[in-house]
């Protein structure tokens, strides 16, 4: 039996989300391990468990991208986690 289209995204739509998935995922994991690194004192700590954890976060990122109705709010989703981050690591570098 085939899907319903009026639960189909557009195509414009489809590839708004798999790359906010894909590209801003994998973009907004490294800016929070990012600030992450930044925040903590022990470094090596950091490196040992981001081999993990990154690809964890990076998927519960590309799963809440598909979730969301439309594409553009899936990168202003990851957008605002990235410039979140950045000002994290901005203010704690200085």
């Amino acid at each position: 039996m085939p899907a319903n289209t009026k639960y189909l995204s557009s195509t414009g739509q489809r590839w708004l989300k798999v790359s906010a998935g894909i590209l801003g995922g994998y973009l907004a994991t490294i800016a929070i391990h990012n600030a992450i690194g930044v925040v903590l004192e022990n470094k090596s700590a950091l490196i040992l468990t981001t081999a993990y954890s990154s690809f964890f976060l990076w998927v519960a990122l590309m799963i809440l991208a598909f979730l969301s109705k439309n594409g553009w709010k899936a990168w202003g989703g990851m957008f605002l986690i990235i410039v979140v981050c950045t000002i994290i690591i901005i203010l704690f570098k200085a």
